[in-house]
Order: structure tokens, then sequence, then C-alpha cells
């Protein structure tokens, strides 16, 4: 009877708990409702208030949507307001959308740091924990991957408090700082724990490749319209992010066909193929060849070990594409234009002109003061965020008049990992891209060819992701870290389910 009375005591607190939980949840999100009428009402947006009051609504009954939401604004929005070099006006249009913006900067509401983006964040959260509790459903992913995304986030918030608490710094700059490895590390739990069924797995490439697709439809008009200037070089039409996009749109679509996925989202991706790859020479971004070119390599040759029934195919389209590029390469090597692209791209890591010397010359420069940064600050546990960077150490242009966020976020994040969060972060950043890579890996070992043809994606865009983070700070794109983060997840939910995986899933090792 003891026992009993126990037990039934602790259901009671197991109960109240759950109540008190809940209420808290429901406190939160009628602050956070609160706060999106308000700003919705400022701008006297009906309709804008209808989908603020909805999206709650939806995400809890279909945690997936939210998912969803997240990664098609971080494919279609972009981070920042940019404009074209001689074309006054002309630019995506998305990139007005404030979903990237504070509510103060956004909408003008005083005070409001948070954007839309936190904002869902913060909701799909709490979804996650009402939905666990009152489900008893909680849980947390276990695998090598989740292990070092938490780790990530554990050593971001660490730098965060470490940089505002040393006083004196800059107490925005470091939120900032602090946001993508949030994104990276709520999108990964929410897609692991959200994409549950098939259907919510196709919605998510779909989502990938609808975005993608129309970033390219708005590339090839802006690239249209700025055909007839005369700068000396082509403008950028997109932003920096769409080279990590576009290589991800160029690599799913090479993994539907060679894992056989027939359907109308093969179909889709490959009409759309030539206009993304065309929108992505055009953009003019050195670093989009090697994301493309790195990550097309790594999926043929995990492909290659997986699938030996196309190993014929894949030795002769290896000597197919080194004829092409022995042909192509001469002939364009001092070429100009969009069709030119791909062989300036690898000149300029081999034979660069004045204008790529300056670049290549200005990123040494910076590299050097990141690497004395480090070694005047601390190296083992780095500054943390807010703190800014000390360019004083070998002469380099000021660009802050072009990027205000340079003094605290250089183009090489791999150092700039190191600068921030010490050798613990650059260790667990490497066991990050080396589990990311592993898991990948392994998937490719599926019965199942989705799951292989989405292992060997995740594998490719993971090398895709350390270029881009290597090059162009592609680990502080907050668009970059949502859906990065988000495919991860996708990957760890689907092995998690995968009877040929079951086991490594679980335990994530081979």
């Amino acid at each position: 009877m003891a026992v009993t009375a126990l037990s039934v005591a602790d259901l009671q607190r197991n109960e109240r708990a759950r109540r008190a939980l809940l209420g808290g949840a429901g406190i939160a999100i009628a602050i956070l409702l609160g706060l999106a009428a308000g700003a919705i009402g400022k701008s006297q947006d009906a309709i804008g208030l209808a989908i603020a009051v909805a999206l709650p609504v939806i995400w809890w009954w279909a945690p997936a949507t939210g998912v969803i939401t997240l990664l098609g604004c971080s494919a279609v929005v972009e981070q920042f307001q940019y404009s074209i070099a001689g074309k006054p006006g002309l630019d995506a249009f998305t990139d007005k959308i404030p979903f990237f913006t504070s509510l103060q900067g956004g909408v003008g509401l005083s005070g409001l740091v948070f954007s839309p983006a936190d904002l869902s964040v913060i909701v799909l959260l709490l979804v996650w924990l009402t939905r666990g509790v009152t489900r008893g459903e909680l849980r947390l992913p276990r695998s090598q991957v989740s292990a070092a995304v938490a780790v990530m986030v554990l050593l971001a918030l660490l730098a965060l408090v470490r940089g505002v608490g040393l006083g004196g710094n800059d107490t925005r700059a470091a939120l900032w700082e602090v946001r993508p490895w949030i994104y990276l590390g709520a999108t990964y739990l929410f897609a692991s724990q959200f994409i549950t069924t098939r259907r919510a797995f196709q919605a998510v490439l779909w989502t990938l490749v609808l975005g993608s697709g129309f970033k390219a439809i708005q590339g090839v008009y802006i690239w249209i319209q700025t055909r007839g200037l005369n700068l000396g070089t082509a403008p950028a039409i997109l932003a920096h992010e769409e080279s990590f996009f576009f290589g991800l749109f160029a690599m799913l679509t090479l993994a539907l066909w060679l894992y056989g996925q027939r359907g109308w989202l093969r179909t889709t991706a490959t009409a759309l193929l030539p206009l993304v790859l065309l929108a992505d020479f055009a953009n003019s971004r050195r670093d989009a060849v090697l994301i493309l070119g790195a990550g097309t390599l790594v999926l043929l040759v995990l492909t290659y070990a997986a699938l030996p029934e196309r190993r014929a195919m894949l030795r002769r389209v290896a000597v197919a594409a080194l004829l092409v590029s022995a042909v192509y390469l001469p002939a364009e090597w001092n070429g100009s234009g969009t069709f030119a692209e791909p062989a300036q791209a690898v000149r300029s890591a081999i034979a660069p002109d004045a204008r790529d010397q300056l670049s290549n010359q200005y990123r040494i420069n910076e590299d050097a003061n990141i690497g004395d940064n480090i070694a005047h600050g601390n190296p083992l546990l780095g500054t943390g965020f807010g703190v800014p960077i000390d360019y004083g150490y070998v002469p380099i242009v000021n660009i802050q008049n072009v990027d205000s966020m340079i003094l605290w976020e250089p183009h090489n994040d791999v150092l700039y990992i190191w600068m921030r969060m010490g050798i613990p972060g650059e260790l667990a950043l490497w066991l990050l891209i080396a589990a990311g890579i592993l898991a990948g890996t392994r998937a490719t070992r599926s019965t199942d060819r989705e799951v292989a043809a989405l292992g060997a994606v995740v594998a490719s865009a993971t090398v895709g992701w350390l270029l881009m983070g290597y090059t162009d700070m592609g680990f502080t794109w907050f668009r970059i870290a949502i859906v990065f983060g988000g495919l991860l997840g996708l990957l760890h939910a689907r092995m998690s389910r995968d009877p040929s995986l079951a086991a490594h899933a679980r335990n994530d090792v081979p």
C-alpha cells in the first residue's frame, strides 16, 4: 500500500509539474503573441496579425510545418538588404522582408531586439516542450551529431557570457554572434523531433527545391537587367548565402537521379537546375564554384562506394568531365562573362588578376590579424562574443563602411571560432564536421534509397558548409545556420526510423 501511495503521489507531482509547464508556456506564448500583435498593429497589417496569431496554433497541431516555415523563410528571405552596383533600386525584393531584422529595426518598436526569426524559434521550442510533456514524449536526439551540436551551442552560450561579462564590449554584437549557433541547434532539434513521416520529409525537400528555384528566377531576372552595365567586372546579383543554397540544390538534384528517386520532385528540380546554375555563376561568387565542385565530388565518391551498379556509369562521367574541363578551362582562362565564371574562379586561385590579388591579399592580412588576436587574447578559452577585433597588427583596408559587422565577424570563420571559443570551440567545430560527414556516409548504407540519397547530400552539404565558413563567413550567416541545422536534424529523423540503420542511428557508431 505504501508503494501504491507513493506512486499516486508521484503521479500527482508529475501532473502538477506538467500543469506548471503548460501554464508557463501559455504565458510565454501569450507574451510573444502580444509582441507580434503590437508590432503588426502598429504597421496596420491585419493579414500579418492573423498569421502571427494562427502560426503558433498550426505549429502545435502540426509541428512539422514550423520546421518548413523556418527553412522556407531562410531559403527565400535575405538576411540583409542589398543593392546592385550601377543599377540603383534593383535587387531581390525579398531582401526587404524583415524576417531576420529586429522588431525595433523592422517595424519601429523601440527596445525590442528580437526578430521574427527569434520569435519563431522560441515558439517552436515551447511547442516542443509542451507537446513532449503533455504526450509523455519529451526526448532529445542521441547521436554523435547531436552531441557535437549540443557542445557547439553550449560553447557559444559560454562565449556570450564570457564576452558580455568582461564589460566594455558590445552586447548587441555579442547577441548577433550567438544567434547562428542557437538557430543551428534549434532547427536540428526541431527537424529531428518533428519530421516523423515521409510526407513531412518530402515537404522539407520541396521547400528547399522551390525556395532555391525561386531565388534562381530572381537571380536570372536581375542578371538580364544588368547585362548592359559596363562596370569592368560583373556585379553580384544575389546574397552571398546563395552560393551554399545553389550548391545544395545541385547536389540534391544529382542525388535524386543517382539514387533512382523518381517523381515530381526530381522532375521539378531538374527543370529548375539550368536556372539555378545560371544564377549561381552570374552571382560572381568565387566560393560558389568551390562549393559546387567539392560537394559534387564528395557525392559522386559516396555514390561510387554505396552503389556498385552505378560505378561503370560514374567512371564514364568522370572521363567525360575531365575531357570537357581540358577543353573548357584553356578556352575560358582569359574569358569574361557568366559562362567563363567557373574558369575564372579556378584561375583566381592559381593566377589571380589584379582585382583578385587585392581580394586575396585582404584575406591574408585579415587572417594574420585574427591570428594575432588569438595569440594576444586567450588562445585556450577565446575572447568570447562582442569583443571588437583588433585590426591594428597588420595593415589592412578598412571596409567597415561596407560591412559594419567586420569589426566582430571576419571572413575566415574557422579562425573566428578559435578566436571566440578557444581551443574547445575549434575542436568541437571539427568534431561536428566529422560527425556530419560520417552520419551522411553511414546513411548511404541504407536499403532505403531515399535515405541513402539524403545521406550523400548531407555529407556533401557538410563539406560545402565548411568551405563557406572558411572562405566567406558561412558559419555566421543566419540563413545557412538554419538550413544546415535542419538538414542534420532531417537526417537524424530518417536514420532513426530506418530499420536497416536502427542500430547505427541509436549508437551512431559503425
